[in-house]
């Protein structure tokens, strides 16, 4: 279920730049490059396995430099005319000294991009790219071979970048760029074991460009389309998946078989309906509220495992267990064309987990939507959900209806 979900999202990603950039009336440009990359010490991993933390990584990518002639032209304009693109990074982790047998694997990740400038002229720009996709892995957590990499413990992760770049084109077809950056690798806690990978990199990339690019400054706006400005209202519904690594270890503690321990845990799932209201101000922005309910499966989970930590009589005295939840808070989305970026911030009106998952009455939301207007304005997307702005609770999709 976990492979499928993260082969699904990376198709939403590709339609997103697909459609970000649809007409297909200009070559691509194609960039390849190299950067120096090092993990940050997340959750200890120096003190349980890794000796040295940096590694090489190697990038090509295909890009689409936006222009005037572009269909979504008057978005592109108010981004400055952005790259979008799609990419492969390979990273080179096996390269790292470990102290014992455990270990990362190599990384292909496969993702689409947007490079943006704040300023640029003919010269080169200022300004910033930001990616997101698919990390692929043949090493993962294995409680026998690979015991202290608690990191990764699935094929396939979330991968995100961001950072600034500064390009300079010595000649019109050519540029060389300086970019450093932020990573990131996470399955969404969909899979255990799941602490994720945080790193920094410095790199440098070279890119040929078919097609002249586009380097006026944008200074101000030209281009003022029509669109449904007003009240809109979504419909839609979600299914997610969540993994908890304190219910993970109770779990071992309450199964007497060795050969079913850790082997038979499973991510528990999560479906929801929701209902947004939002305003449509501007080309770019809609903001309004949102309304959530959601049933958790598999609720008694959660009372076995904390009655092993915990013990009975605190769960006796907690706030006990319901599958059920009701949330209400406010969303946000920023257009391209028939893609968002679509994020929120909610408060739990009724939900009861008992003990351990009673982490915060408040979530987020952070993902992505593509709008089918041909299909009566039918969406589908996707979203991490997370607490206290850097804990994964569950990766979800949603499909829906805008009227």
């Amino acid at each position: 279920m976990f492979r499928k979900n993260c082969i699904i999202t990376i198709l939403f990603l590709f339609l997103a730049c697909v459609n970000a950039h649809a007409d297909g009336s200009h070559w691509p440009s194609v960039t390849a490059g190299a950067a120096y990359c090092y993990l940050t010490n997340t959750d200890n991993m120096r003190d349980l396995f890794v000796d040295r933390n940096g590694h090489m990584s190697y990038t090509f990518k295909v890009g689409f430099n936006t222009s005037p002639d572009d269909p979504n032209a008057a978005f592109a304009e108010r981004y400055n005319y952005p790259v979008l693109g799609f990419g492969a990074t390979f990273d080179n982790c096996t390269t790292m000294k470990f102290k014992n047998d455990s270990r990362l694997g190599n990384f292909l990740n496969v993702y689409t991009f947007m490079e943006g400038a704040f300023y640029k002229n003919k010269y080169g720009s200022i300004g910033y790219w930001a990616s997101i996709g698919m990390g692929i892995t043949s090493v993962m957590y294995d409680p026998i071979t690979n015991p202290y990499q608690l990191h990764i413990g699935a094929p396939l992760s979330i991968y995100l970048t961001c950072g600034p770049q500064i390009k300079l084109r010595p000649v019109d077809n050519f540029e060389l760029a300086i970019n450093a950056y932020w990573y990131h690798h996470s399955n969404g806690n969909m899979w255990m074991s799941n602490i994720g990978l945080n790193g920094y990199a410095v790199g440098a990339t070279l890119t040929y460009n078919i097609d002249k690019p586009y380097t006026k400054q944008v200074s101000r706006l030209t281009l003022h389309p029509e669109y449904e400005k007003g009240m809109h209202y979504d419909f839609f519904t979600t299914y997610g998946l969540h993994a908890c690594k304190t219910e993970f270890k109770a779990f071992n503690e309450m199964v007497e078989d060795p050969e079913k321990k850790q082997k038979d845990f499973r991510s528990r799932p999560r479906i929801g309906l929701g209902f947004d209201a939002v305003y449509r101000y501007s080309l770019l922005c809609s903001t309004g509220l949102s309304l959530e309910a959601g049933y958790n499966w598999d609720s008694e989970m959660l009372k076995r495992s904390d009655t092993v930590i915990y013990g009975p009589e605190a769960v006796a005295a907690s706030k006990g267990y319901s599958p059920f939840s009701l949330a209400l808070g406010f969303v946000h989305e920023f257009y391209y064309g028939n893609v968002t970026a679509y994020m929120g911030c909610s408060a739990y009106l009724f939900r009861h987990v008992g003990i351990n998952e009673d982490i915060s009455r408040f979530y987020q939301r952070i993902g992505m939507r593509f709008y089918f207007p041909h299909f009566s304005n039918a969406f589908a997307g996707w979203n991490i959900r997370s607490t206290k702005f850097k804990n994964a609770d569950f990766f979800e999709f949603q499909i829906g209806i805008r009227i």
